[in-house]
């Protein structure tokens, strides 16, 4: 191709960044870096203090709080399911953790589905009202609670725990599906309904599925909470057998007599579930949030 005479050819434009530029980007990424490190390092602090210590003696830790393990014990461990009878604590823990769970997000699926699907009216006021729950503290109702708890019967009981879990599971579990409903075009509901599929076929048979990433991620953060709660556990089930994994280790310590390596051990076991899930579906937490959020 001929370029008319007297037309002049631009020159190039110089793409290379200025050495400046990447001294200074580079920089910025090494205090960004050491100061995700400082974050890391004090976040892990005290799960790696308290793993040191429920090796320790009593009398070890009496020498040296903050040094390592000389002599390691595992007599912390093997008191610790004397004292709590862990296997009985455990089972309390599943049930009422599970049956928290199952409760809020089917309840959860029902008024995301109403809210983002249906033609209801008021359903913005009820979402917002549902959302607003998200920041009243649960110290702030607990009494009612507690006396709403004890109308029905259910005090002491794994029902009246399970009630409570799937109350204050259920704001953040209804945002995370509606967002997540949101994005799913209407078009498909519609289609559905033309082929005769009524409410419930349509929610479990079609949003359901395609839901499943939300679903785990709402599902991890909410057993997280919920068992690793004291409050809830101790005020509905007070001293019964019925109890949690983790008012059992609060329980390890005495009014006159606190045992550091005894509670760590105790803290350890307790927390040994919730570890051992969220390192399994660390993944499914992410993509489920990013996808109810941007999808």
């Amino acid at each position: 191709m001929s370029v008319p005479a007297g037309t002049a050819l631009a020159a190039p434009r110089d793409r290379t960044v200025p050495p400046a530029n990447l001294r200074s980007w580079g920089i910025a990424r090494w205090l960004v870096t050491l100061a995700l490190v400082i974050v890391a390092v004090v976040s892990l602090y005290p799960l790696i203090f308290t793993v040191v210590n429920s090796f320790k003696t009593r009398a070890a830790f009496a020498q040296d709080p903050l040094g390592f393990v000389a002599d390691i014990t595992f007599e912390n461990y093997v008191d610790t399911f004397f004292r709590m009878n862990v296997p009985r604590l455990l089972f309390n823990s599943v049930v009422t953790t599970a049956g928290g769970l199952l409760l809020s997000t089917l309840a959860a699926l029902f008024l995301a589905y109403a809210v983002t699907k249906l033609k209801v009216w008021g359903s913005n006021f009820i979402f917002l009202f549902i959302i607003a729950m998200l920041v009243i503290p649960s110290q702030v109702v607990i009494y009612p609670l507690y006396e709403t708890i004890l109308d029905l019967g259910f005090g002491g009981t794994y029902q009246g725990l399970i009630l409570a879990y799937g109350a204050f599971g259920l704001p953040i579990s209804t945002y995370m599906l509606a967002a997540y409903f949101r994005s799913i075009p209407g078009e498909l509901i519609e289609a559905a309904r033309m082929d005769g599929a009524g409410d419930l076929r349509i929610l479990f048979q079609i949003l359901l599925p395609i839901s499943t990433p939300a679903i785990a991620a709402l599902s991890i953060l909410n057993f997280v909470w919920m068992w690793n709660d004291l409050l809830l556990p101790l005020v509905i089930m007070g001293g019964s057998e019925k109890t949690t994994l983790m008012v059992g280790v609060a329980l390890l310590s005495g009014q006159y007599d606190v045992s550091i390596p005894l509670i760590s051990a105790g803290l350890i076991v307790a927390l040994l579930p919730v570890m051992v899930v969220y390192f399994l579906f660390q993944r499914q937490i992410l993509s489920g949030a990013v996808a109810g959020a941007v999808r």
